[in-house]
């Protein structure tokens, strides 16, 4: 049975107003991006919204007052939208720059738009050429999207592309149901749906390109850590050899010369010389010590794994606890800051034994594993409560463990704390040799 020629209107009018509703909140969030990224795409696709949300109006004020001055008006904001939507996507692709003869699809909607709506009398005469430039624009936009998708915005090009292609072939219906009435109100709901996943595409660029970014600075940073442990690790080596270049050698000759000097005076004064030079000795002492701590000089002269073994040897030492290394007696070659990163990482954990489980026993093993070098490192002491306790530590500026993890994930590798109240502090530390290998 028919329906009433009022409720039609009615329903059609409700139909176009939720699909004025979507276009106005599609508008408003690309020029709310515009605005956050300065990107001009954003601000193309608002425009074009905009358009196609005054498009709406205008059928709606035709329908409810037939006067046919508006159905022009709607013609031409119809096509100049498509076009917008298809510089939006020219933009977006980076395609092509604006040329003089795009003028010409420009200026067709108000031309043939008057040709159409005033001079014929013939339906499809007037709406099939208006119909085809319209689906024309509509699949060009989806091509150009389609073809131009960047890496970074691969998923979302591709689903705005093939929504434009859908809506093309959905406008080619128009001469045919749409104008006739067979499609109302489903045809604004079509479009609605259309609309939906333009914005989900555009959301999606959104969260691609922010994504993008977000990956982009977490290389430049790793990259920047990297050259900073760099530079730091080249400062050290340059004050250990100043340490041990120039002011190692001025004590060996202060202490040549005291020496020199006690043969030659009265036993009283030799015992002053005596107790001078254990001075000079000491000094030496802690001079190797804070070049060793700088830059350890087996790292150079014999390798990982022997400088790695005094490491331990020396905490032993100088602590007075056991410690105890496992690992083979060679390991594949590895980058000189990885290799640091590994001594650095067992210095840093013995250093917090002392500290934090004076008296623990420590065990480390160094062992490769498939592609990847590992270190793990474990004492018996108080251990404490996990990440937030780790965290708390970090936060009062306790920052070993973040430095250890700096140097480690700057090589991409990988660092794990394990530790509990009573369980001790277990740290597990992986290198891929692919990270690591020397160029």
């Amino acid at each position: 049975m028919m329906q009433p020629l009022g409720a039609a209107v009615t329903s059609e009018f409700s139909a176009a107003l939720l699909q004025a509703t979507i276009t106005l909140a599609l508008s408003a969030l690309c020029l709310g991006l515009w605005r956050r990224y300065r990107q001009k795409y954003f601000m193309w696709w608002s425009l074009a919204f905009a358009l196609f949300l005054v498009r709406i109006l205008m059928i709606v004020v035709f329908i409810v007052s037939g006067d046919r001055a508006w159905l022009f008006w709607h013609q031409v904001i119809t096509g100049e939208t498509a076009l917008a939507l298809l510089w939006a996507a020219v933009v977006f692709a980076h395609a092509t720059k604006w040329n003089h003869w795009y003028h010409v699809p420009v200026a067709f909607p108000l031309l043939w738009s008057y040709v159409a709506v005033i001079q014929l009398d013939d339906f499809n005469l007037a709406a099939i050429p208006a119909v085809i430039f319209l689906s024309a624009a509509t699949l060009w936009t989806g091509a150009v999207l389609l073809r131009h998708r960047r890496p970074e915005t691969y998923g979302a090009s591709t689903l705005l592309g093939w929504t434009f292609l859908l809506w093309g072939l959905h406008h080619l219906d128009y001469p045919v149901l749409r104008a006739r009435g067979e499609w109302n109100p489903w045809g604004y709901y079509i479009d609605i749906l259309f609309l939906l996943a333009v914005g989900a595409g555009i959301l999606l660029v959104v969260n691609a390109e922010l994504a993008h970014g977000l990956q982009a600075r977490t290389v430049e940073l790793e990259r920047l850590s990297r050259r900073m442990v760099q530079q730091h690790e080249e400062e050290r080596r340059r004050l250990s050899l100043e340490l041990h270049d120039e002011t190692a050698q001025v004590f060996a000759a202060v202490k040549m010369q005291l020496g020199v000097v006690r043969e030659r005076v009265a036993p009283e004064l030799g015992e002053r010389l005596e107790r001078a030079l254990e001075l000079v000795d000491e000094g030496m002492r802690g001079i190797r010590n804070v070049t060793n701590d700088l830059r350890p000089s087996l790292i150079d002269d014999l390798g990982l794994v022997p400088a790695l073994r005094s490491l331990v040897a020396d905490f032993s030492e100088r602590r007075g606890v056991r410690g105890m290394l496992e690992s083979p007696d060679h390991v594949p070659p590895m980058s000189d800051e990885a290799e640091v990163a590994l001594f650095r990482a067992l210095q840093e954990a013995l250093s917090n034994v002392a500290r934090h489980a004076p008296g623990a026993p420590v065990r480390a093993v160094l062992a490769v594993d498939g592609r990847s070098v590992r270190l793990r490192i474990s004492d018996t002491g108080p251990g404490f409560a996990g990440d937030h306790a780790l965290a708390k530590f970090e936060s009062e500026g306790h920052l070993g463990l973040a430095g250890m993890r700096e140097r480690i994930t700057a090589l991409g590798g990988e660092l794990a704390v394990q530790s509990a109240p009573g369980a001790g502090v277990t740290i597990d530390i992986r290198i891929p040799l692919s990270e690591g290998a020397p160029s």
